[in-house]
């Protein structure tokens, strides 16, 4: 089911390449995005890990010197464009800070073009994405799921060709 997964999930990002219009407005929407997690960060029940570009750099050495196939030392060169990882969890949170929270990061959101929606037993995935001009890669993926409280930013650029790549290796 993960491998369904994240077939469904890489096909979309695929197929989410070809966005142009609004690229410009989509990156001040990863700002806000940036700017609403700092403004959150400290406040009771949230919880972030950031990982920024050193950090990065060391997970892909471990990640792929602990790979055990050619075909997952290929998954994991989606990572090189990365510089920065975000995620923030906030269940522990009020409620009322809770849905204060989605409300804002979902206002942020709301003119964005959606990559990919999933629906599962009542709870709803957003991903969101920023394409280069020519479709040659995506930037700044902003994943969204209110109903579990959490929000996971991958700042950095994706090769399309690459996950194109994966996509075919896991047919």
């Amino acid at each position: 089911m993960k491998k369904f997964i994240a077939i469904v999930l890489l096909a979309a990002l695929t197929a989410g390449s070809g966005m142009t219009a609004g690229a410009a407005s989509r990156k001040s929407e990863s700002a806000a995005v940036t700017s609403l997690v700092r403004e959150y960060n400290n406040k009771q029940g949230f919880e972030t890990v950031s990982v920024g570009g050193l950090g990065l750099g060391l997970v892909r050495v471990i990640a792929k010197a602990a790979a055990e196939s050619p075909e997952d030392r290929q998954a994991l060169e989606i990572l090189d464009g990365l510089n920065r990882v975000v995620v923030m969890e906030y269940e522990s949170a009020d409620p009322e800070t809770r849905q204060e929270f989605a409300a804002k990061v979902e206002k942020v959101l709301e003119n964005s073009e959606k990559i990919l929606e999933v629906k599962d037993n009542g709870e709803t995935m957003n991903l969101y994405g920023t394409s280069s001009g020519n479709g040659e890669r995506i930037d700044d993926i902003i994943l969204f799921v209110p109903q579990d409280c959490a929000l996971i930013c991958l700042f950095g650029k994706i090769s399309t060709e690459k996950i194109a790549d994966i996509i075919e290796m896991n047919k």
